[in-house]
């Protein structure tokens, strides 16, 4: 072969591995960039998961605070009652101490 075809082939399969190479860094750049965006939204997904488990148990402790509150609120209401049948029961027995009184001094 001729010097010139040797040197025509070496430039055409330089070419050709230049293109090939190329081609590998685009596709591989392009795959890492996918992947990226993959790893994003898997990343994004498992955020929002957090966030709603974390969202649901602040609405359950919620839930829990609302019914103390409430159980507070009935515990006050049945207090003042039990008060003012200790205050009418006090009113009773002094009333009756000063009927007691007054048939004694009889």
């Amino acid at each position: 072969m001729s010097e010139f075809f040797k040197s025509i082939i070496i430039v055409a399969c330089t070419i050709i591995g230049t293109v090939l190479a190329i081609k590998g860094y685009v596709r591989l750049t392009k795959k890492d960039i996918k992947d990226i965006k993959n790893e994003s939204k898997v990343e994004i997904i498992k955020e929002t998961q957090s966030n709603t488990i974390l969202e649901t148990k602040m609405d359950y402790i919620s839930k829990g605070i609302d019914d103390i509150k409430l159980d507070n609120r009935d515990q006050c209401r049945q207090l003042n009652v039990i008060a003012e049948r200790v205050t009418r029961v006090e009113e009773s027995t002094k009333s009756c101490h000063k009927r007691l009184d007054d048939i004694e001094k009889k």
